[in-house]
């Protein structure tokens, strides 16, 4: 890590926190030539409001919150690019919902745990044992800002290259499971919210060697069967299952009460 002006306000400990950042660099595959960058992407406000309260309002940093606003935007544009030429050609709907999966807290904070981001961030002892370095929120705003940091020092196409090899792997996968993800959901709020119960599913079928396996999942509710599903695991099966049973319900809204006793 170059010692820069900046690098030198930091604490002893704050420091210490990014004598190994090199490791997060090479991970991501992006050298910053300006690496004031990745510590203003790296340090959460708490830090900055620490080191300004020691230092009696000697000393202040900036924090990653800018950056974040930025690494949104980039973010967004590169998927939404990505997915304007994807093959399966999904319809401005489904863009926007896949889009959504995508960038949302829950996957941006397991991006940020894929890429080991955590264990970088600068944050006060405070923060810190409230366990703010294991924070959804705080690791997600952390990698949008660090991906702000890599387009200002980088350009456009140093980000994009990073945000396409960091999400490889989602977008290698079927993106329709991404939409289908709401399926599940209600199915359970129509049967939980009208008979306080919710449907049960179960794998019926397995199939294939482990490099093509298939999975078969029925579901039912109150004993009585509503819908099949089959896919690549357990979870899509059980996705495509709920969306028959969905269909089932709409043209039966009876088949619900006809296990009732």
């Amino acid at each position: 890590m170059q010692k820069t002006p900046l690098f030198q306000s930091l604490s002893q400990g704050m420091q210490a926190q990014l004598s190994d950042v090199h490791q997060l660099c090479d991970g991501i595959g992006y050298q910053f030539k300006n690496t004031d960058l990745l510590v203003e992407a790296l340090t959460h406000s708490s830090a900055a409001q620490e080191l300004l309260r020691r230092s009696q309002g000697e000393l202040s940093i900036p924090w990653n919150e800018r950056l974040e606003f930025l690494g949104d935007s980039v973010l967004g544009l590169v998927l939404s690019t990505h997915l304007l030429h994807h093959p399966e050609g999904f319809a401005e709907g489904q863009l926007s919902k896949i889009r959504a999966a995508l960038v949302n807290e829950s996957s941006l904070a397991g991006l940020s745990k894929t890429i080991g981001l955590g264990r970088f961030l600068l944050m006060s002892v405070g923060e810190e044992k409230g366990r703010g370095r294991h924070k959804p929120s705080v690791l997600a705003d952390a990698f949008e800002a660090l991906l702000g940091a890599i387009y200002v020092d980088g350009g456009f196409a140093a980000a994009e290259k990073v945000i396409l090899d960091v999400y490889r792997e989602r977008l290698a996968s079927p993106l329709e499971t991404l939409i289908q993800k709401d399926y599940k959901s209600r199915l359970q709020e129509l049967t939980q919210g009208t008979y306080k119960e919710a449907p049960e599913y179960r794998v019926v079928d397995q199939k294939g060697p482990d490099h093509d396996i298939s999975f078969q999942v029925d579901v039912n509710f109150r004993g009585q069967f509503l819908g099949t599903g089959r896919g690549p695991s357990k979870k899509v099966a059980s996705q495509n299952a709920a969306r028959h049973a969905l269909e089932t319900v709409l043209e039966n809204p009876d088949i619900l009460t006809e296990g009732m006793t």
